[in-house]
């Protein structure tokens, strides 16, 4: 059994930390600029949409044109792209959606004079996964030139048992008598990939414990994060010999729900294969309006 750090991550540490390295995974461009506090919403001079989702706008207004709030999905799944266009003016970088595949399309041009110059271009190609939502492509430029595209992707199997256990009205118990009318429980013990309870110690102590099967992983390729409230497990696998270099990669994340100690997480690696994280987990004691 291996047991593993935790890295954390504080959203109010550096504004602009999120656009470079591990802090990437942890930006959502449907959900921060819009919602960190005036201070830290400012952009860098050189971040830049490419295709900007919906923005926050008046809802009570009877306008048309007016867009309407576009929030982060508990648990939500997404196709993310990563490509480096540091040699390409970030106003000719496309991406676009045709039919099940996104493309990127990008040209540079270089004409010192009227007799010498240099065209770069570029045309790449990637396939979606299955039930990609089209309709909701996003992209952007960090500001260390990475062109990020990201497709949300609705998992038919989560849907279902979400849809389920709605249906049967599970007893949510469990958290308490107090909950937070903001956070989707449901979706928390149904609607990922991690299998979530919440596990009564006796003496009025309760602990959460989340598993996920990582039976192809090794512990040193094997990292899980958390900032704020969100948790982030990651793996990269690599096979290399004389022929050729493959890599596989993983990539989960979930919301955990109030009341859970984030700074007391722990995480292992059983023997079988599955990653367990546990926590305490303390009832809320009142509904806070």
């Amino acid at each position: 059994m291996a047991c593993f750090p935790i890295r954390r991550y504080r959203l109010f540490e550096d504004p602009f930390d999120r656009f470079f390295g591990d802090q990437l995974d942890f930006f959502d461009p449907w959900y921060d600029f819009d919602t960190l506090p005036s201070d830290l919403s400012a952009r860098p001079n050189t971040f830049r949409w490419i295709n900007e989702p919906q923005r926050l706008t008046n809802p009570t207004t009877n306008d048309e044109n007016n867009l309407q709030p576009t929030t982060r999905a508990t648990n939500s799944e997404k196709f993310r792209i990563q490509l480096n266009v540091a040699e390409f003016n970030p106003e000719t970088i496309q991406t676009r959606i045709d039919g099940q595949q996104v493309i990127v399309e990008a040209k540079q041009e270089d004409r010192p004079n009227n007799d010498d110059y240099c065209i770069q271009q570029i045309r790449k190609t990637y396939d979606l996964p299955e039930y990609s939502d089209i309709n909701h492509l996003t992209s952007y430029i960090t500001p260390n030139n990475l062109l990020v595209i990201e497709v949300p992707v609705h998992n038919p199997e989560n849907d279902y048992r979400l849809s389920q256990s709605t249906k049967e009205n599970q007893n949510l118990s469990q958290f308490g008598q107090y909950r937070d009318p903001l956070f989707d429980y449901v979706a928390f013990l149904t609607g990922s990939d991690f299998q979530s309870r919440i596990i009564d110690k006796g003496d009025n102590q309760k602990q959460i414990e989340i598993s996920i099967e990582m039976k192809c992983y090794q512990p040193e390729e094997i990292k899980v994060s958390v900032k704020n409230n969100e948790l982030i497990v990651q793996g990269e696998h690599k096979y290399e010999d004389n022929k050729r270099l493959e890599r596989s990669y993983f990539f989960k994340s979930t919301t955990l729900p109030p009341g859970t100690q984030i700074d007391q997480l722990k995480s292992q690696l059983t023997n079988d294969g599955y990653l367990k994280i546990e926590a305490p987990f303390i009832e809320q004691q009142s509904i806070e309006n």
